[in-house]
């Protein structure tokens, strides 16, 4: 089977999340509501994520049986049955990459033949 995805998609994105520790409680204390209203309490966080569209490819082959997810994990995934995304084949017991190393192994693949 080959599957194609525009190649700008093959990449991750910064995920930016920001969030108060007080603010997902039903109630507050008097003390808490005082923290939050002098600006206290405020987290945030910075990763990274596949885009949404490789996530949305990601998906669609481990539905249809081509790979196996592992979620949590980096460059886990492992192909379960021989299929070509953008002209480069996959063997059964190959990794799946992240979107960020799949850019760098279909470059590397189809500039060394594979």
């Amino acid at each position: 089977m080959d599957f194609t995805i525009d190649e700008a998609y093959i990449k991750s994105i910064t995920v930016y999340q920001e969030w108060n520790m007080y603010g997902n409680k039903d109630s507050l204390t008097e003390e808490e509501l005082v923290k939050v209203l002098q600006g206290k309490g405020k987290c945030s966080s910075m990763g990274s994520a596949d885009h949404p569209e490789y996530a949305k490819l990601r998906e669609q082959l481990g539905e249809l049986g081509y790979i196996e997810i592992w979620r949590g994990v980096w460059n886990g995934d492992t192909v379960l049955k021989p299929f070509t995304l953008n002209g480069v084949k996959f063997k059964k017991g190959e990794r799946f990459c992240s979107s960020a190393a799949m850019k760098w192994h279909l470059e590397y693949s189809r500039k060394h033949g594979r």
